[in-house]
């Protein structure tokens, strides 16, 4: 559900960010994920997203996907030359810490290392989510779950919408779930990246996993 509230309520606010960084020509996204506090009562989250601008424009063309006008509309940032520079995404976070409280962040552990080690050496505590079953299904279970029963809002994200449609899950035989990278249509990287947020703030909030029931499928967005 869009929330009816701003970023600038946000500010001074405990919050987990999720980051998936994808590799460096290709979408990467930040989710910033905020649990119930001190001034609202239901989980609430922010997305930011990188692209390359050199080869965009080629790819608005080959995908169909509007890149070029979620830039202009300022949801997706176009950083310069061909690859995602990812000193752009390092500043955003070192601004995002030095506005939001966060207790820690939570990546996958593929292209993130040299980023990682950069944010530590800042002061920011990052924990490496491994991309499995284990690790992604109960936090994409809670998100279903809070969505499905209203106690999750977010910001209008046209490209969060689009990265939810283009999900496909992977079910295994103990009805645990995770998404497919490499069978999804097109880029997920904002959706990885609030499953990312969702397990690392499962590690230091008081969550109730007994009330998250199993039910195959994922929300939309």
């Amino acid at each position: 559900t869009t929330g009816d509230w701003g970023r600038s309520e946000l500010v001074g606010k405990k919050c987990y960010p999720g980051i998936d960084l994808s590799s460096t020509t290709d979408l990467t996204g930040v989710v910033y994920l905020f649990p119930p506090q001190d001034g609202f009562d239901e989980w609430r989250f922010i997305m930011e997203a990188w692209i390359p601008e050199d080869n965009m424009k080629e790819r608005v063309r080959r995908d169909g996907v509007p890149y070029d006008r979620w830039v202009n509309q300022k949801y997706l940032h176009a950083t310069p030359g061909e690859v995602i520079d990812y000193d752009f995404v390092e500043a955003q976070l070192l601004a995002a810490n030095s506005t939001y409280e966060i207790p820690a962040a939570g990546t996958d552990v593929w292209n993130s290392r040299m980023l990682s080690q950069r944010l530590m050496r800042a002061g920011m505590e990052i924990i490496e989510i491994p991309q499995n079953m284990k690790n992604m299904s109960p936090a994409m279970k809670m998100i279903e779950y809070l969505m499905k029963t209203g106690q999750m809002t977010h910001e209008k994200h046209p490209v969060g919408r689009w990265c939810w449609g283009n999900v496909v899950v992977e079910v295994d035989g103990n009805e645990n779930i995770k998404p497919m990278k490499n069978k999804s249509k097109e880029r997920i990287d904002l959706t990885v990246a609030l499953i990312n947020a969702m397990a690392t703030a499962m590690l230091f909030e008081d969550m109730d996993m007994d009330s998250v029931y199993d039910e195959r499928g994922f929300i939309t967005l």
